[in-house]
């Protein structure tokens, strides 16, 4: 599963709510003893349950891809979230220590004086370690918000990443290869958004991604932190398909479309990168050919296809192309 999804499970609490929470439930009308030692275990028992998800934050942030591990760290200091994890678990431990000395402790009062003594004793000790997590609670919150608002991309799972010049049927594309609607996310630290399509090809599920407005912008036209965040997509494995748009009217002329293919090259890596052109139902097949034998001169790739994004095996064949080019050498 992508962490996007693992994180918007994750509920991590502030430590004025897990004080709220130990209130709400503090016993009453119970002899002082036996007071003193539920309110011991209930202490523990909320801590240890209510920072859980800060643990499973902790193992999400370890485990991150380079793709969201780069995204992530443009507004965080991982350092410094690894080191709000250890603070959390080591209340935790601390939660469990003083729970285990405590409540013998309390077994060996004498009187209710004493056990209300070595109760607030033991309490405010497994409070005081959280306290100090106080700030790190807070900022393990909006790390997990931050990464459950990234794009939802499963990188165990086949990736296409589709470019192109603004109009030339990416979204179409990813549509018409899509078995259901595709997800659209916002891309952090920029307007644009990234839209993720998820296709059956061969009885394995692939991911389509489109990236408007990232991929076909020159990077010198970008702020650092946007070069950052497109630099991340190069982390992404997985073939680029670059549509082409062959009508008169295009956003862009041949030359330029051919000069952005090598800029997204730049940009993604050493991969493959596989180039249609598009929209042959609307300018035919002579024409279509045409753009193809100029797209070859000004790329130097050795094979140009020709596609209609409209029609699904139209779209399919090419995404099937790709995927054959791509790293997955197991692939039909």
């Amino acid at each position: 599963m992508d962490p996007a999804s693992t994180a918007k499970r994750i509920h991590v609490p502030t430590y004025e709510e897990v004080l709220a929470r130990i209130k709400s439930r503090y016993p009453h009308n119970v002899p002082t003893r036996e007071r003193e030692r539920r309110s011991l275990e209930l202490v523990r028992n909320v801590i240890i349950d209510r920072t859980e998800p800060v643990m499973t934050l902790g193992r999400l942030l370890r485990d991150l891809h380079p793709f969201y591990r780069e995204l992530v760290s443009i507004s965080f200091d991982l350092g410094q979230l690894e080191s709000d994890v250890r603070c959390v678990a080591k209340a935790r431990r601390l939660a469990e220590r003083m729970w285990e000395t405590y409540r013998y402790r309390l077994m060996a009062a004498e009187g209710e004086a004493e056990a209300r003594r070595i109760g607030r004793e033991g309490r405010g000790r497994m409070m005081s370690q959280l306290r100090k997590c106080s700030r790190s609670l807070l900022r393990l919150k909006e790390a997990a918000k931050f990464i459950a608002g990234l794009p939802g991309i499963d990188l165990e799972e086949p990736i296409v990443i589709v470019s192109g010049p603004p109009n030339a049927g990416k979204s179409t594309f990813v549509s018409t290869v899509s078995s259901a609607k595709p997800e659209v996310a916002p891309y952090p630290f920029t307007t644009k958004s990234v839209i993720v399509g998820h296709a059956e090809v061969e009885g394995r599920r692939v991911q389509v991604v489109d990236t408007p407005g990232l991929l076909d912008r020159p990077l010198e036209e970008m702020n650092e932190v946007e070069r950052r965040a497109v630099a991340a997509l190069r982390h992404l494995p997985g073939p680029v398909v670059f549509l082409v748009d062959p009508i008169d009217e295009a956003y862009m002329g041949l030359e330029a479309q051919a000069g952005l293919a090598k800029r997204v090259l730049g940009v993604m890596g050493d991969r493959p990168l596989l180039i249609a052109v598009n929209k042959v139902d609307v300018v035919g097949r002579g024409r279509a050919e045409e753009v193809a034998r100029k797209m070859k001169d000004l790329t130097g790739v050795a094979k140009v296809y020709l596609m209609t994004a409209t029609s699904r095996d139209s779209a399919l064949e090419v995404l099937r192309e790709a995927l054959r080019a791509g790293p997955s050498a197991s692939w039909p």
